[in-house]
């Protein structure tokens, strides 16, 4: 037993050292950080990284890692290589974050700072999340309107424009955009703002950010598409614009959902039909071998099972 334990110390320490100690170090000395898979099956954009790593630069290039969907002939991250992308861009950006808080924040008018405490909020980072949460317009626009960081993130990885784009404050959205707001900027998930104005079917924001230049098939580390994400919830106007911008309407989430998936288990006629005039895969395959066409006659869709198979009648 005594010597098991020891092999096993051993093999650990060895996997230390195997490490390239000076990103381990730049990483906090934080192993869940270090990117193994990136390292092992990806050695040009590990290599990029180490390159990058103490520069300016790094945030920018791991940012346009994730958006790139890698058309041609460069293949996609699998979700794992993404997750150690998206966890060190995230850490990089912390860290970062830190350094320019005090400054920030601190070199603000002394007669903003009253304003905004005279509506209720902490004149920092988690008071302007939470006038954004709280949809407090006021505040919201003193606090922009003094310059400051937008991209500072709550307890779920998600920053302002994350925040009011799931809440539907379609007028906040579009305000932090037009102030600067990164609309590429992902939370812990791999989830962008578009993915969540999609969600919530605000139509408006997700064209601004379609027209801004964001990635309409940028996807999760689920594979989950703004597509999807609206298709889902019967968005259809949402769904009009992400397909007229370039949405790929057969992009599958890593288990295996279309968006016709979605919309054929959900009953959206109109998207059903939307996605197959732009044609949309009616014979794809979820993980269990289900198609749109399966999952529309066990949740009984009749209209939507016609769209699928015209000749296909529920058994009585």
């Amino acid at each position: 037993m005594f010597t098991r334990c020891n092999s096993k110390l051993d093999d650990f320490r060895d996997g230390i050292k195997t490490m390239d100690q000076r990103l381990l170090k730049l990483l906090g000395a934080k192993e869940d950080l270090y990117p193994k898979v990136l390292e092992e099956r990806f050695p040009r954009v590990f290599g990029k990284i180490l390159e990058l790593i103490e520069t300016e630069h790094i945030e920018p290039y791991l940012q346009d890692l994730m958006m790139d969907q890698r058309s041609g002939d460069r293949a996609g991250f699998p979700r794992e290589a993404a997750a150690e992308i998206v966890r060190i861009g995230n850490y990089l950006h912390s860290l970062h974050e830190q350094d320019k808080e005090i400054n920030a924040w601190a070199d603000i008018p002394e007669f903003k700072r009253l304003e905004i405490e005279q509506l209720g909020y902490d004149f920092n980072p988690q008071g302007l999340l939470k006038s954004v949460e709280d949809g407090n317009q006021d505040a919201v626009q003193v606090f922009l309107s003094c310059g400051v960081d937008l991209e500072v993130r709550d307890e779920r990885d998600w920053t302002p424009l994350m925040i009011s784009s799931f809440n539907g404050n379609e007028e906040f959205a579009l305000l932090l955009i037009k102030c600067g707001a990164k609309f590429t900027t992902c939370d812990k998930n791999g989830y962008t703002p578009l993915h969540w104005a999609a969600y919530n079917g605000y139509a408006n924001v997700v064209k601004m950010l379609l027209e801004k230049g964001a990635d309409p098939n940028v996807q999760s580390l689920f594979g989950w598409t703004a597509l999807m994400q609206a298709a889902t919830r019967g968005h259809l106007l949402a769904c009009g614009y992400l397909i007229a911008k370039g949405a790929d309407v057969n992009l599958a989430s890593v288990d295996g959902w279309t968006a016709l998936h979605k919309a054929s288990n959900n009953g959206h006629t109109q998207i059903v039909k939307l996605l197959l005039d732009k044609g949309a895969n009616r014979y794809a395959q979820y993980q269990n071998g289900d198609t749109p066409l399966d999952l529309a006659v066990k949740a009984g869709h009749q209209s939507i099972v016609d769209l699928l198979n015209p000749g296909h009648k529920f058994s009585v």
